[in-house]
């Protein structure tokens, strides 16, 4: 019966996803989110098709004649030919003297604890590889009597255990409580670390697992003219490893167009955490970034440096972050960029250089870029790139990047048949990279491919 019924609830989803947006409920209290998608793709090595059908929220509200309110979310999922799978994420439960969330996986409290893993432009890439593997189901209770109290409890799926007779070890489960004060927000908790990871702390008698404690507080303090932004952790891997860091940081715009970022990092042993996000790292220095733009019309200069001074190390840096000038005289614009390392060192100075052409039917660059300067004919990459919309649904657009030695192009077309169904094309031997640049020079290939998509 629960088979059936997973079958024909997704079935009921997958009709409402072709028609009309949510032509139909499930009741009053089931609400709904996620995606579709379906392709058939042509290649050198024959056709390829494949869809999936994602929930990503589905919830059930209900309150039974009381003061206690329950509710669930699920997901449902289906692959072609593997079937429909129906799958618990989350329940909520609450009375009037505590609340409860449990989720089926891991929830994101701080970046000192329970580590995720970011993008340069700051969206999460997913969870550190330590903690995506250790925990799993966490359980979250807030209290009315203390608003903005937070408890925490994650569940370590591979429970480390004490190894000797201190008893460190004794609650392997990871504990958390979070609350605001004032501008902060404290979060302060303990986990244990199996064997195979506690290698990581380093310290005397932590090969076996050990215990860590810490208190993060976060925040900032406005002092009129100047809002810095405050980090501070403490703690301690049991038994001999203290672990601490202070981070200050914010902006300063005494007048239009310069802008001063002061910042202080001193930290010990932050590395040595095991479950933290890709955010935290050790550090002991005082930098003072420096940004001045102006703009003469059609021309913006832009200077940009970070005086840094390395207390670990007693060294002072002067980099050249940026000296750049942009010419822009519509629909076209040169830009010129170099940067230095070091100013103080025998550093070289790099050069970027580029021409675009932009507007509502054809769009062109020209791009190279040099390791030095003073070295103009070894050159690290030159590329040109562009596109056509010969009508408003088609566009054709190619690439040809050339670095030492080597050379890659590309040409390509998309057809958007419908704001939900497009047919791209693509030949040639440069691909695409992480970041869906041109930039990676590969033997020719070539694929056809018809898509649909859409979000409900």
């Amino acid at each position: 019966m629960k088979k059936l019924l997973t079958v024909l609830v997704a079935l009921f989803m997958v009709v409402s996803i072709f028609a009309a947006e949510k032509p139909f409920t499930l009741g009053p209290n089931v609400s709904y989110a996620g995606s579709v998608s379906f392709s058939l793709i042509a290649t050198e090595s024959g056709v390829d098709f494949s869809g999936s059908l994602a929930v990503d929220s589905a919830s059930l509200a209900f309150g039974p004649t009381s003061d206690t309110q329950a509710g669930a979310t699920f997901g449902i999922s289906y692959t072609p030919f593997g079937g429909v799978s129906l799958a618990l994420r989350s329940i909520t439960f609450a009375t009037p003297y505590f609340g409860t969330y449990y989720s089926t996986g891991k929830q994101f409290v701080n970046d000192y604890f329970t580590g995720q893993v970011y993008n340069p432009d700051g969206s999460v890439a997913g969870w550190d590889t330590e903690f995506g593997t250790d925990y799993a189901d966490s359980l979250k209770v807030t209290l009315p009597a203390v608003p903005g109290l937070e408890l925490y409890i994650t569940d370590n799926t591979t429970e480390a255990t004490a190894t000797d007779s201190t008893g460190d070890y004794w609650f392997s489960d990871m504990l958390l409580a979070k609350y605001p004060v004032s501008s902060f927000t404290l979060v302060g908790g303990t986990y244990a670390v199996k064997s195979t990871t506690a290698a990581v702390a380093g310290g005397a008698g932590e090969g076996t697992g050990y215990r860590a404690l810490g208190l993060n507080a976060k925040g900032s303090v406005d002092l009129g003219f100047f809002k810095p932004s405050i980090d501070v952790f403490a703690g301690y891997l049991l038994p001999a490893t203290p672990v601490y860091g202070l981070t200050a940081s914010g902006s300063i715009s005494p007048f239009a167009g310069l802008t001063l970022t002061p910042a202080f990092k001193y930290t010990e042993n932050l590395g040595k955490l095991v479950y933290k996000s890709n955010t935290i790292s050790d550090g002991k220095y005082v930098s003072l970034g420096v940004t001045y733009t102006t703009t003469f019309a059609p021309v913006t200069f832009t200077a940009k440096t970070t005086p840094k001074y390395d207390i670990g190390l007693s060294a002072f840096t002067l980099p050249l972050n940026e000296l750049s000038a942009k010419v822009a005289i519509a629909p076209v614009t040169f830009t010129a960029k170099t940067t230095n390392a070091d100013l103080l060192t025998s550093n070289p100075f790099t050069l970027y250089t580029e021409a675009a052409y932009a507007d509502s039917m054809i769009s062109a660059k020209a791009a190279a870029s040099w390791a030095d300067v003073t070295q103009i004919a070894t050159y690290t990459y030159v590329q040109l790139s562009g596109s056509v919309k010969v009508l408003p649904p088609l566009t054709l657009a190619a690439d040809y990047r050339m670095v030492p030695g080597n050379s890659g192009y590309n040409a390509r077309l998309t057809y958007v048949m419908t704001p939900n169904v497009k047919l791209t094309g693509f030949y040639g031997t440069l691909g695409a990279d992480g970041a869906g640049n041109y930039t990676v020079i590969m033997p020719a290939t070539w694929n056809v491919k018809l898509s649909y998509s859409a979000s409900f």
